[in-house]
């Protein structure tokens, strides 16, 4: 699946599903011209007119006039609308599926973080999910990597998505590009979100 867009599970390639995307993420209503700015995937705004225009008669969003154009939003009313916003948030259920099985972990990392295409809301279909998880140096053996395996099967069996793990333990992390673009893209998923700062500073010699 591709988290940006998880209705893209139901409709694989039309605006429906980005558009009911955008307007459950908002509060307010908004234009064919904010709607397409903040489409997660892109289209046209003749393409979106269509499209808000068939979501209207199906009743799922509600339209109303801001001064000389027309604003849409979902409709809160809607018999459907739970199942939307929980589709619509499908990227944080993951999150929090995988904070709650981590958090009974035997042996607790340090950090974990979704990084990569998954974090930049950039996935295709077929995408993995690059997901990092440092563990304290008393692991030793194979447990981190048995519970990270666990982990990892679970993730595939929620999304669909194979899952590329980077497991190091907290004596090994370096100063290092891959590190660095984790710092600026990482998603926090569990542990202490700014210890990899810190530990690349630390390595840098920086205070």
């Amino acid at each position: 699946m591709r988290l940006q867009n998880p209705f893209a599970v139901i409709d694989t390639t039309g605006l429906d599903s980005q558009i009911l995307a955008v307007v459950t993420r908002s509060e307010q209503y908004l234009t064919v011209r904010q709607i397409c700015a903040l489409l997660p995937e892109g289209g046209s705004s003749q393409g979106v007119r269509k499209s808000v225009a068939r979501l209207k008669e199906q009743g799922t969003i509600l339209e109303r006039v801001t001064g000389r154009s027309f604003a849409y939003a979902l409709n809160p009313d809607h018999l459907l609308v739970d199942a939307i916003r929980q589709i619509a948030n499908a990227k944080r259920a993951l999150l929090a599926r995988m904070a709650a099985a981590i958090s009974i972990w035997h042996i607790q990392p340090i950090t974990v973080k979704v990084f990569g295409l998954a974090a930049r809301d950039e996935m295709r279909t077929d995408s993995d999910i690059d997901l990092l998880v440092v563990m304290p140096d008393t692991d030793v053996g194979d447990a981190g990597e048995t519970l990270v395996r666990e982990l990892t099967a679970q993730m595939t069996r929620w999304t669909g998505n194979d899952v590329r793990p980077l497991l190091y333990r907290s004596s090994e992390v370096r100063s290092a590009d891959i590190f660095e673009s984790i710092v600026r893209e990482g998603i926090d998923v569990y542990g202490d979100p700014s210890w990899l700062r810190r530990q690349i500073r630390k390595d840098r010699g920086e205070a």
